[in-house]
């Protein structure tokens, strides 16, 4: 973001922690229905088509919406628009548990919920600290993925004590606590200012129209389907090898935990570094190691483990890149608000079909290779995609 543009909006000193707090809801409840999917769709008596709906609902929300959300926060202001989220996640996380169709009802509301938190958290780190963004997003990526790591590693036998519906209902505290912490914000709450017009003003493009801006919206999108379609079918894949679904679950979580140090430092090098073609190398690289090693006929508890590490390192590492990039390659907080919201719009649309697609494949297949293959060509475009928005300095300009 340009130095005419680093002027910081006034906001409350409960923001930082507001901002981490909004991080934890961006996958937390997500990444708790994989490891619990089967006592799910025993319990309520589902088809596995309406199961494996279950992640595909929030990334068509995040598609949907995605463009909507900008509009939304320039007219009621982005403080108030992320607490109505927060408000319509905890509700829908809450209620999802007590029969199939509030199961589709309450999923559908939390994908609203974390739609806008995904579009106006870049927007509001590029407001209120513009020349901190690496540190902000590193710190909501940080909590995002810690808390994904928490879900997804202990909602297995959580749920074997005290039953997937509690184990999901938990998962809705902490956005609770940001509900609660979130109030004070809401005295600046700001809504998008129109831009000054001088002589050398030229007028507003629209992002829609912009070349890199597609290539940005490849990259989210083929880096999101990766993300989504293991999150969602590395537990099965591990279990038809012969790993139990405790330990599936436990895997999870470390793939979750040793992304950590990726979710925080990647935001912080991108920002600092002007070429992230290094860095995109060595995710290029994990992605490499990690699909390829699937392919594999290892199938011991170790070897899953090395695989977990490796791709939970390149998938986050991937993504937080991608957040970062809607900054990085943009002037002012409306602009970023702009390709945030086309990206991840048409991004969250190419990943939703992952899940969806590998399940019934799978099924049509009967087994993992060929759509692991696939799976890692994927991974080398989404490579392909970031070199080219890496190569250029500016969406609009």
């Amino acid at each position: 973001m340009s130095q005419e543009t680093k002027q910081a909006v006034k906001h409350s000193s409960w923001l930082l922690l507001g901002i981490i707090l909004l991080g934890s809801s961006l996958r937390m409840v997500i990444t708790v229905i994989p490891p619990i999917l089967a006592p799910i769709q025993h319990s309520l008596h589902l088809s596995s088509a309406v199961a494996g709906s279950l992640t595909t609902i929030p990334l068509l929300c995040f598609a949907v919406l995605s463009p909507i959300a900008p509009r939304v926060s320039a007219k009621i202001g982005t403080e108030l628009a992320l607490l109505i989220a927060l408000v319509i996640l905890v509700i829908g996380n809450w209620m999802r548990v007590y029969s199939a169709t509030a199961l589709i009802i309450g999923t559908l509301m939390v994908g609203i919920g974390v739609a806008f938190l995904n579009v106006l958290l870049p927007a509001l780190v590029a407001a209120n600290y513009p020349t901190k963004i690496g540190e902000m997003t590193s710190l909501y990526s940080f909590s995002m993925t810690f808390f994904s790591a928490i879900s997804a590693g202990v909602s297995a036998p959580l749920a074997g004590k005290i039953g997937w519906q509690m184990t999901i209902q938990i998962f809705s505290l902490v956005a609770l606590v940001n509900i609660l912490t979130w109030f004070p914000n809401l005295r600046y709450n700001h809504k998008a200012q129109p831009e000054a017009v001088t002589e050398s003003t030229t007028p507003r493009q629209s992002v829609w129209k912009q070349p890199t801006a597609w290539m940005m919206t490849l990259f989210m999108g083929l880096q999101s389907f990766v993300f989504y379609t293991l999150i969602t079918w590395l537990p099965t894949l591990m279990v038809d090898r012969g790993v139990s679904a405790n330990t599936a679950s436990l895997l999870l979580g470390l793939y979750q935990i040793a992304s950590l140090p990726a979710a925080y430092v990647v935001p912080i090098v991108s920002a600092r570094v002007k070429n992230q073609f290094t860095l995109l190398m060595c995710i290029g690289a994990g992605f490499v190691i990690g699909i390829g090693g699937l392919l594999l006929p290892i199938h011991t508890i170790w070897y899953f483990a090395i695989i977990c590490i490796i791709l939970g390192c390149a998938t986050t590492a991937s993504f937080a890149l991608a957040m970062t990039l809607f900054n990085l390659k943009t002037r002012t907080p409306q602009e970023t608000a702009d390709l945030s919201g086309m990206a991840q719009s048409l991004g969250y649309l190419i990943a939703a079909v992952g899940p969806i697609s590998y399940g019934t494949l799978h099924i049509m297949l009967g087994g993992w290779n060929l759509l692991m293959g696939v799976l890692l060509v994927i991974a080398l475009l989404t490579i392909a995609t970031a070199l080219y928005v890496n190569s250029k300095e500016d969406v609009f300009h």
